[in-house]
């Protein structure tokens, strides 16, 4: 691949492993030569899945297209990295700039656990900050009392029911086009989507600009071999710039309801070839990823086919009829199981 790459994936190891550095060009090759072997054979498996009619396409066929999809878009660029000569010495500013732009292929089994931890945790902040909200309005429009509201795990399905029965009362304040980007954000945490604001660049560069200095000063003392570095404590250096403001927050708030409404879109179309065609030919990690943009994460896989079939479906079906409503009830379902574990 190339030498800065090769150097940072032996760097973390070594953090977390004890072998030789031989070990771990080993290991980096081996992902390598596996990584564009899957990439061939995803490749193969798009290609035979577009000769299939699509009205035959299972649940499992239309997630894999989608993985497969999105693994593709981020190997384009991802390539030049392999192919170009050197080109691997400004990769590590790229994934600055673009976070989470590695296809799955080519990622270690611990960055993959890595990567589901953190879908994890910003789904569970996701369904707190939105469910929150949704409550909110219900509370505010008495539509259900303090003692539901602080009991989502045992009332669920009746604040569920009153959100169904009244939401025209509080569509205005739940509605997705009238969120705020930060808001919509937390939508797409909950529906694990890999957010993107369009203005990552922007932000990331005024707060690495801030930061210079110490990155060389510190460089500095690591080059002379000195035990000392050099913190900065103050808020601004650590600053997540937000640019909720014109001509920023439109284009993030277009940008999040287009990610938003995508991922509807999918999980759509998988449910209804879910509810023909049942979980045909899914493999363990495939179904514990299926199960996961649903909020749902248990291990035993009884538990989650039963709450996918009896109480995940029931909410699919306000998909494409109000997206805002599915959003809300997904927001209320999944903390529900987060309460409930």
């Amino acid at each position: 691949m190339g030498i800065i790459l090769l150097l940072i994936t032996m760097v973390t190891h070594m953090q977390k492993k004890g072998n030789v550095i031989v070990e771990y060009a080993k290991e980096f090759w081996h992902l390598l030569k596996s990584g564009s072997k899957q990439t061939v054979n995803d490749i193969k498996f798009l290609s035979a899945l577009k000769k299939k009619d699509n009205t035959a396409w299972t649940a499992l066929d239309l997630y894999e297209s989608r993985r497969i999809k999105l693994d593709l878009l981020k190997f384009i660029p991802f390539s030049f990295f392999i192919i170009v000569p050197a080109a691997e010495l400004v990769l590590p500013f790229y994934l600055i700039f673009f976070p989470n732009s590695v296809p799955s292929t080519f990622m270690f089994d611990w960055q993959k656990k890595e990567r589901r931890t953190l879908l994890l945790e910003k789904q569970r902040e996701g369904a707190i900050y939105v469910s929150s909200y949704v409550l909110s309005a219900l509370k505010k429009h008495q539509l259900i009392t303090t003692e539901q509201a602080s009991n989502i795990s045992q009332y669920g399905k009746d604040i569920q029911q009153a959100l169904i029965v009244n939401f025209s009362i509080v569509s205005k304040e739940l509605d997705l086009e009238n969120m705020d980007s930060d808001l919509l954000i937390q939508v797409n945490h909950l529906l694990a989507v890999e957010v993107i604001t369009g203005t990552n660049i922007l932000t990331q560069f005024v707060k690495h600009s801030l930061n210079m200095p110490r990155y060389l000063i510190n460089l500095f003392l690591m080059i002379i071999r000195s035990q000392e570095r050099l913190k900065w404590n103050h808020w601004i250096f650590n600053y997540n710039f937000k640019l909720n403001f014109f001509p920023f927050e439109p284009l993030k708030r277009a940008l999040l309801l287009a990610q938003i409404k995508s991922q509807i879109n999918y999980l759509e179309k998988e449910d209804k070839a879910l509810h023909q065609f049942g979980f045909t030919n899914f493999e363990v990690q495939q179904f514990l990823s299926f199960s996961l943009y649903r909020g749902i994460h248990f291990d035993d896989k009884a538990v989650i086919e039963r709450l996918i079939m009896e109480d995940w479906l029931a909410i699919s079906k306000w998909a494409s009829k109000d997206p805002s409503l599915f959003v809300c009830l997904s927001a209320l379902h999944t903390r529900a199981i987060y309460e409930t574990k």
